[in-house]
């Protein structure tokens, strides 16, 4: 079928911890332009919270096909006596799309008259 990058986020703040797939990108020219694809982005790729150029990055290659990047900013807030730190978490896999199903649209709700409560 056809190759992707896929980019799963976990953004660390006021108690939230979870992952959400962010990205989904379709790779023409097969699996090696993923990966190539995916390596460049395990290097530049920003999540939400790092859009500005000035945080630091790990970057961990976990599999041959995937990348766990750490990403961490410092920000001074008003009143504070000293800066925080901001981090958040990226995997980057390849993969290979093997199967797609179409969406099935919902119905709409069915109107309640006086005799169904």
């Amino acid at each position: 079928m056809s190759w992707y990058v896929l980019v799963e986020a976990n953004e660390s703040y006021g108690g939230s911890n979870e992952w959400e797939l962010v990205e989904r990108i379709s790779v023409e020219d097969g699996r090696e332009a993923a990966l190539a694809r995916a390596e460049e982005m395990s290097r530049t790729y920003a999540a939400r919270l790092f859009d500005r150029e000035e945080y630091g990055r790990f970057v961990f290659r976990t599999s041959p096909t995937s990348w766990l990047v750490e990403q961490t900013r410092s920000v001074w807030y008003e009143g504070s006596s000293s800066p925080s730190t901001i981090s958040g978490h990226m995997r980057i896999y390849v993969a290979e799309l093997v199967m797609t199903r179409e969406l099935v649209p919902a119905d709409p709700p069915k109107k309640k008259g006086w005799l169904r409560r």
